[in-house]
């Protein structure tokens, strides 16, 4: 998906996931060669480029705008079917699917046809603007059967800027485990017991990290996040998405119940590293890899004080190297 006129493109990064060279062809039968710019695997998203000027670019819509019910588009090349355009409605927002390990999830759900090789395609609303980036498709025959899903611009927008500007996506974390309030609930009465958390809204805390931000917030295991940002929460994908859109710095307001009390804290956010300035990633053409600073984790598991994780080899020196 063409998103500006000087070459860039957004697709899937399971789409470009291993690649050593990548073609983008469009409609006009024109070749470019492609490099990438940067991906995402938490949101299985990836931004490349061509060197070209003047390219039909999308428009970029707000996907929040998007409603329930309103008719989009979902335009792909399933089955080498080019060019392929596809009508249905937004069925859900913020759906979880849990395909993703570690993954961000808060997909737009379609009844629009979503089959392989509409993957990284447009998904648009009736005014030819971008609402989200065609995903995946849930089915049990691995063809449509009515449910597929696309990345959200809301998202998808984040990613691009992150990677431009930093190289990687900076990303924070609230350090907690959680789950809906209402799948909580009806957990707690399937095993005979009544629960009253004071709302049927919201994310229930399971656990928190010590070192975290939902730590350093307050959060307790039995919270109830209600809000972020004065914006009410209903399930942990929303809550995903919010805190998706905040850098290391930003600050954040949590809102939340204890023992049915209302709670409201506001807090820098840090980053994996613990501190509060963006992690900026290393792309040496020389070399022909991508690096950035190894996490504190990672450090504490190989037992070592300071380094750069290489997190992509591409042709270059270093894979000539082995």
């Amino acid at each position: 998906m063409i998103i500006s006129q000087d070459g860039y493109i957004v697709t899937n990064n399971h789409v470009v996931e291993g690649a050593d060279e990548l073609t983008v062809t469009l409609n006009d039968n024109r070749e470019f060669s492609a490099k990438i710019i940067g991906t995402d695997k938490q949101t299985d998203l990836a931004l490349i480029k061509v060197n070209a000027k003047d390219l039909p670019a999308i428009t970029i819509a707000n996907s929040d705008d998007l409603k329930v019910g309103e008719w989009v588009l979902a335009v792909g090349n399933p089955y080498n079917l080019n060019n392929t355009v596809t009508a249905g409605i937004v069925s859900a927002k913020s759906r979880g699917l849990g395909a993703n390990a570690n993954g961000i999830e808060s997909f737009i759900q379609t009844d629009a046809a979503i089959n392989p090789g509409n993957s990284g395609g447009a998904l648009v609303n009736t005014r030819g603007e971008l609402v989200g980036i065609n995903a995946m498709l849930y089915s049990q025959t691995g063809s449509f059967s009515g449910y597929g899903f696309a990345i959200p611009t809301t998202i998808m927008n984040k990613v691009v800027a992150d990677i431009k500007k930093y190289g990687s996506v900076q990303r924070v974390q609230l350090g907690i485990t959680g789950t809906d309030v209402l799948n909580h609930i009806n957990r707690q009465k399937d095993q005979g017991k009544e629960i009253d958390l004071g709302t049927n809204d919201g994310v229930y805390v399971n656990s928190v990290s010590e070192d975290g931000n939902g730590a350093e917030a307050g959060l307790q295991e039995g919270d109830v996040i209600t809000k972020v940002d004065g914006k009410g929460v209903v399930k942990i994908s929303e809550l995903q998405e919010m805190v998706n859109a905040k850098r290391p710095g930003d600050k954040i307001t949590l809102t939340y119940l204890r023992n049915k009390k209302k709670i409201e804290k506001t807090i820098t956010l840090k980053n994996a590293q613990g501190n509060t300035k963006p992690i900026e990633q290393a792309d040496i053409d020389v070399l022909g890899a991508q690096f950035r600073p190894v996490t504190k984790a990672t450090m504490e598991q190989l037992g070592i004080n300071y380094g750069l994780e290489v997190i992509k080899v591409n042709s270059g020196a270093l894979k000539d190297a082995g």
